[in-house]
């Protein structure tokens, strides 16, 4: 990506986050220490950011400070997340700072069309509560009640167990607002395009693919909230595989065919290739009929 910023730059939110996801690499994901389950919370009603009920404009809104721009408030949401995830890791290969998890996730919405800052905010923000100390109170006292809304809206509930929390996303994904399924594509997104790079460590085929087939559960329910997204994730769901102790793989099973023996006989010439050690993986472009290389 060149230094330079040309005319037909993005405007600044977007380009922000792309920038800050051009930083990072994109990593699996992880099991955390989870804290115990966050205190309900009842929110006013939504209000206009700019505007009282009466019509008259506010000063300040909910959750922006006088005068703050979009821009100044993501970066203060930005530093917010940063400072409550700075002790925590991705469970990838080089141990990942977690923060480039939410910007990454932020940055599919705002590339792929997603305007409303407090979407965006909740994005950056959607793993504090579940992963740290961080109250749905403190969230919302610091950016407002509807940005707090959509991060309980994609808060699991701690004291339930992996599976349960599972079933749990299933039977709730419905019956959440359009900001949180939006939020929910792009994190399931993130965490897929993560395992197909790098499985995390101690993962297998079959988990692999159950957690594939879960998401894409998950998804299609959301997917009205966002096609942009929801193609992207079909498209993975169709092409993916990945590779664990040498074997290559399809991550859905179900949607992604097996490899025909031209292409079986393309992984296997450039796995040959690989050395010891090597992190290098495959992304195969089953309709060019060639194979690309990812760096991790």
């Amino acid at each position: 990506m060149p230094n330079s910023i040309s005319i037909n730059s993005p405007p600044t939110t977007t380009r922000l986050l792309q920038e800050s996801s051009m930083r990072t690499q994109y990593y699996s994901e992880i099991e955390l220490i989870r804290t115990p389950p966050p205190r309900s919370f009842t929110p006013t009603p939504p209000m206009s950011r700019n505007h009282s009920p009466n019509g008259l404009p506010t000063a300040p809104t909910p959750g922006r400070l006088h005068g703050e721009s979009d821009l100044s408030l993501l970066l203060r949401t930005l530093d917010f997340a940063a400072r409550k995830h700075s002790c925590q890791r991705r469970k990838d290969v080089d141990q990942s700072p977690y923060i480039n998890h939410p910007i990454s996730v932020a940055n599919y919405l705002s590339s792929t069309g997603v305007t409303d800052i407090r979407v965006l905010q909740a994005a950056i923000l959607h793993d504090t509560v579940e992963d740290t100390c961080t109250t749905l109170e403190e969230i919302a006292d610091q950016f407002g009640n509807d940005v707090a809304r959509i991060v309980e809206e994609c808060t699991d509930n701690t004291a339930l167990d992996g599976l349960q929390r599972k079933v749990e996303q299933l039977q709730t994904a419905p019956s959440k607002s359009k900001q949180a399924q939006q939020v929910k594509l792009a994190d399931k997104l993130h965490n897929l395009e993560s395992i197909r790079r790098s499985p995390p460590v101690g993962w297998g085929i079959k988990r692999v693919q159950a957690y594939f087939i879960w998401a894409k559960k998950v998804t299609d329910i959301c997917a009205p909230a966002h096609p942009p997204l929801a193609e992207r994730l079909q498209h993975l769901y169709e092409t993916a595989h990945t590779r664990v102790n040498g074997t290559y793989f399809p991550c859905h099973p179900e949607v992604c065919g097996p490899l025909t023996e031209e292409e079986k006989e393309l992984v296997d010439k450039r796995l040959r290739e690989l050395k010891d050690g090597d992190t290098t993986v495959f992304r195969l472009y089953r309709h060019h009929r060639h194979i690309a290389k990812d760096y991790i």
